[in-house]
């Protein structure tokens, strides 16, 4: 399953609750800051696949330097390779 989340709070944490390790991440919008705050590592302990919208990233001013090792960044063709490779997709908003 995809989780497409745009939130950086509850919803994301919930998400991850239910994620298992077949299941990918994928944060846009809003949900970008939890690629670079502190302690999002912890959150994303579970081993499961996270990715990043690149271009929300830049329209937010984040770089990949700023964020964790572990989040993989798309742009919107990846966006779309995702959800075709990840049925179904959920969206967390």
């Amino acid at each position: 399953m995809l989780y497409i989340v745009n939130k950086n709070n509850d919803v994301l944490v919930d998400c991850i609750e239910r994620a298992s390790n077949d299941d990918v991440i994928l944060l846009v919008e809003n949900a970008i800051y939890s690629a670079i705050e502190a302690g999002s590592s912890v959150v994303f302990d579970k081993n499961i696949p996270v990715y990043a919208l690149e271009p929300d990233m830049k329209a937010r001013g984040i770089g990949r330097k700023q964020s964790h090792d572990f989040i993989q960044y798309v742009d919107y063709e990846g966006f779309v390779e995702l959800v075709e490779k990840n049925n179904p997709v959920r969206s967390y908003f």
